[in-house]
């Protein structure tokens, strides 16, 4: 009998409910596993028959024997038909089926048999202990049925010794699961000793309901009880913190974990990471990942997971390779997770690599896999150009035919239909939805008449809509978006009215499509028209409604409205790219750098596009340390990645004089479009650094990279500053020949400096009136102008002025010029005179940041501790034998008329020698350009001041250091 039994009988773990069975010849290794065959039922079915039939004495026994190990199995059905033919009952019968079905389901089946058992009066023995009410109370829980859980509270409290541990804590969680927090605190305030099973219970009862800071708070009064907690509990509070974006509580925890030794629990280090990366800390949770010597699919999924929360794609790709190789195989989590990774990066050929692998691993059949291997497929193939990755959706599609199909998976295809315009394939899929029969699906149905408006048949997609039965808001809504995605406007407008009429409320998507028809109408009247309706509707705190709201008044020039609209929704929520992209378009540098502290504060999510704006609004040395925590945030999200980004960090820096930190940014990009060539060369040209800017050139072209015409202007720049001009002549040519770039009037101006730099007046006036095939424009004037400054040309110089003053006779930097001329050719009466004329209009300022604080300084006002500094570098420099040049004596019609160290860059010099420390650069911004006097004195300080020094004009940037200027005095 015993190997009868041994071959017969699988393991499974004994019986709860059973007496002991230690007396049973049974060998104990037999009550161990789960795993179980349809043979070994066969077998088992047999094996019980024989047993009742030579011990009739123990039959009951082997009936709930029998009995647990088909409910173990899960086979439910068996054990109900068992049960059945069972000739006494007793509780443990009774209970050992009521707990199968609260476990495997259904539920249901859990009330109807406790209402049968309780009602047997013919059996006495039929009484419910504390574990049958226990386990009825998890049905309810499983349920959600409050009503009953409560009736059977009641019996609970009618019946003598019925509460212990296991009924309260089967209480707290049955109210708690069922929304009924108060109760579900109520019976845990009456718990005179909870266990740790009583906190966990009442804890994720908090969870489950939203209440994560009730839930924080009950957490520490477990700590400050001294319950000894467990990993569940743990990863509820780290759960807590994750919702509550908690970082410093969440840290605390896990200094906890450490602590009590917790920090070997593979569950715990997965609920680890899973808060880290939810926190937006990455690197943390990198080290937790790292540092794991066991490591479960859990993991990985999780870490990979945190990745592409965090739009860190590409390291997603890098640990999903790892896994690969690693362990050689993934889950449905991991795969859905790495093809949104993928969609983001547009990778299509990691995409096919990977669904490669969904066809080996057999998830093909897998709808939650299959969406997003669609979603892949739509969003990362060129729809604009034809190629065979357009026939894989409905290749997808054809497999799963006779299968499974949801309406995700059937919008999917429709989407693809609408993104390729393909109507033929579009109007084949209507036809199988037809066979399907599909067609009452609204959802599905609008997924049509979205099609079909998307390929522009807005007829049949109103063919479509007008065959819906009784059609709802989510009709009505896909047809108004269609014709506004057709440009029927005023129609969209008219079937909004309609859908009123027919007493069909709108929703969240149909007011942003009317909202954005009326932006297009530019109707802002009947914006704000709608704009009261939606709140009279409840809809005014809708967060794609407020944005959409965000966008229409920020593109109507309304920022202020735009502004107090993102103070009704969550922070988190608010579409941030319209507010930084409006005040770009105004250039509100201030509100831009607000609007960055709410994101950080709130975690809120931007787009590279917005990082963009972000860093070119820091582009002023005086917005340095405000662009360095720009460029710190938008690393830690990892946007610096993208190539519209890095290139704005270029210029961002370069325009704040750390052209350094322009060739780093630059050589840190792992992926550089011609736009970051051209942004890094453009950068070496502002900075003086022309023999850097042409090598850089010579690499360009090397690499066989588009060159853009902004390229040859930079390029252009740095040949005049280099003063090569048969180079500069010989890239001018092959602009059109070789690379077919039409030259405009910058890079005709361009030549123009070329030549007059290198001091060739003559030929660069021949150049003007033979080769420009247009009339000269103030450009062409104003850079010939400079260029005489430079070799003080006084003729060319004043040819050049009237030239430049028929064309704009009142143009104030004319005369400017003109007026620097005159003071550098020592004719101090003709440049008096100008003076004169212009000074009404010379107002200037210029600014300098200190410790997160923009201090302006403009003209007729000197404060006396800057007036003593500038008296004390003024005997520096005579000490040190300065002597200030003649033609400087009278300055160049910038500013106020003063003797010494007057000008508004000397009082911001001066003022940041008082009060940065030193060693410290200074950097100033000056609104005007510097004069002659101002400049040689800046450099002689440079030799004896022990800073940098980078000052930036309305011409050039200036960096001086050890008696000399980056602009070589050319500027």
């Amino acid at each position: 009998m015993q190997s009868m039994l041994t071959c017969a009988i699988p393991s499974f773990p004994p019986s709860p409910f059973s007496p002991s069975i230690h007396h049973i010849h049974h060998p104990r290794h037999l009550l161990q596993s789960n795993n179980i065959t349809t043979h070994d039922i066969k077998k088992l079915k047999a094996n019980h028959a024989r047993q009742f039939h030579r011990h009739s004495t123990r039959t009951l026994f082997f009936f709930n024997l029998y009995l647990q190990l088909y409910v173990s199995a899960a086979l439910m059905s068996k054990a109900r038909a068992l049960f059945d033919e069972m000739p006494v009952r007793t509780l443990v019968s009774w209970t050992i089926l009521m707990s199968g079905y609260t476990r495997h389901g259904p539920a249901t089946e859990t009330l109807m048999m406790f209402q049968d058992m309780v009602q047997d009066h013919y059996n006495e023995s039929l009484i419910p202990d504390s574990f049958v009410f226990s386990i009825v109370l998890r049905a309810c829980s499983v349920m959600e049925n409050l009503d009953y859980g409560r009736q059977l509270h009641g019996r609970i409290l009618k019946t003598d010794g019925a509460i212990d541990s296991f009924v309260e804590n089967a209480l707290v969680s049955m109210y708690a699961n069922c929304g009924s927090l108060s109760d579900s605190s109520r019976v845990f305030a009456r718990i005179v000793r909870p266990n740790l099973l009583s906190w966990s219970s009442m804890l994720c009862g908090y969870m489950q309901n939203g209440f994560e800071e009730e839930g924080l708070g009950l957490f520490c009064e477990m700590l400050r009880a001294g319950t000894a907690l467990d990993d569940f509990a743990l990863s509820m509070a780290l759960g807590a913190c994750a919702n509550l974006s908690c970082l410093d509580y969440g840290v605390q925890i896990h200094c906890y974990i450490i602590k009590m030794g917790f920090d070997s629990c593979l569950f715990l280090k997965n609920s680890l990471m899973e808060f880290y990366s939810r926190c937006g800390d990455m690197d943390s949770s990198n080290l937790v990942f790292d540092k794991m010597t066991d490591r479960d699919l859990v993991s990985w999924n999780t870490v990979i997971k945190g990745h592409v929360h965090n739009l860190q794609s590409l390291e997603a790709l890098r640990i999903f390779r790892a896994l690969m190789d690693e362990v050689s195989n993934c889950d449905e989590y991991t795969l859905a997770s790495i093809l949104q990774a993928v969609t983001s990066l547009r990778e299509l050929d990691h995409g096919r690599e990977i669904h490669g692998y969904i066809i080996r691993a057999g998830f093909e059949s897998n709808l939650y896999v299959i969406s997003s291997l669609l979603d892949m497929y739509i969003e990362c193939n060129d729809h604009e150009r034809w190629n065979h990755t357009d026939e894989v959706p409905p290749k997808i599609f054809n497999r799963l035919k006779g299968g499974k199909c949801d309406e995700f998976i059937i919008s999917s295809i429709l989407k693809w239909c609408s993104l390729r315009l393909d109507i033929e394939t579009g109007k084949m899929f209507h036809s199988q939805i037809i066979k399907l029969d599909l067609t009452y699906d609204a959802y599905i149905m609008s997924s049509l008449i979205d099609m079909y408006s998307k390929c522009g048949i807005v007829e049949a997609a109103w063919r479509v809509f007008t065959e819906v039965k009784n059609p709802g808001t989510v009709p009505w809504s896909a047809i108004i978006a269609g014709y506004c995605w057709n440009g029927w406007f005023e129609e969209a407008l008219r079937l909004f009215q309609e859908m009123q009429f027919d007493f069909y409320k709108a929703n969240e998507y149909t007011y942003t499509s009317v909202l954005l028809a009326c932006l297009a109408l530019g109707d802002i009247t009947k914006v704000k028209e709608l704009h009261c309706q939606i709140l009279r509707s409840g809809y005014g705190s809708n967060v794609s409604i407020i944005n959409t709201l965000i966008n229409v008044y920020s593109e109507k020039w309304h920022l202020e409205h735009a502004l107090k609209l993102s103070f009704l929704i969550p922070e988190a929520d608010i579409a941030w790219g319209f507010l930084i992209q409006a005040c770009s378009s105004v250039k509100d540098h201030e509100t831009t750098h607000k609007i960055l502290h709410r994101i950080q504060q709130s975690k809120g999510d931007i787009d590279p596009t917005s990082a963009s704006y972000i860093l070119e609004s820091c582009a002023d040395p005086v917005l340095l340390n405000v662009g360095t925590q720009a460029q710190a945030y938008i690393t830690k999200r990892g946007f610096i990645a993208d190539p519209v980004t890095g290139n704005s960090l270029i210029r961002m820096y370069s325009a704040c004089g750390r052209i350094a930190d322009s060739d780093t940014a630059f050589k840190k990009m792992h992926d550089r479009n011609s736009a970051s060539w051209t942004s890094i060369i453009s950068a070496n040209v502002d900075h003086g650094h022309a023999s850097e800017a042409l090598e850089l050139f010579s690499q360009i072209k090397w690499k066989n990279k588009s060159l853009e015409s902004s390229t040859f202007t930079s390029v252009l720049k740095a040949c005049a500053q280099k003063g090569l001009v048969d180079e500069a002549f010989h890239l001018f040519i092959s602009m059109n020949e070789i690379y077919g770039i039409k030259p405009s009037m910058e890079h005709y101006s361009c030549l123009v400096e070329v030549m007059g730099r290198a001091g060739r007046f003559e030929d660069a006036l021949d150049f003007i009136d033979e080769a420009i095939p247009f009339e000269p424009g103030p450009l062409i004037w104003k850079t010939l102008l400079s260029s005489c400054r430079i070799h003080n040309n006084m003729g060319v110089a004043k040819y050049a002025a009237e030239k430049l003053l028929e064309l704009e006779p009142s143009d104030l930097s004319a005369n400017l010029l003109l007026e620097q001329v005159l003071l550098t050719v020592g004719k101090w009466n003709e440049a008096s005179k100008l003076q004169t004329k212009n000074k009404p209009m010379r107002m200037n300022s210029s600014w300098i940041e200190v410790k997160n604080t923009i201090y302006e300084f403009v003209a007729n006002h000197i404060p006396a501790e800057i007036s003593a500094k500038l008296a004390d570098l003024e005997g520096k420099m005579e000490e040190l034998g300065y002597v200030s040049d003649a033609n400087h004596v009278l300055h160049n019609a910038e500013e106020e008329e003063y003797v010494g160290l007057p000008h508004t860059e000397m009082k911001a010099l001066a003022f940041g020698l008082i009060t940065l420390p030193h060693g410290i650069p200074i950097r100033i911004v000056k609104s005007v350009r510097m004069c002659g006097d101002c400049h040689s004195a800046c450099k002689f300080m440079s030799t004896f001041i022990g800073r940098d020094l980078v000052i930036k004009d309305s011409c050039n940037f200036h960096h001086f250091k050890n008696g000399r200027c980056s602009c070589r005095d050319m500027w």
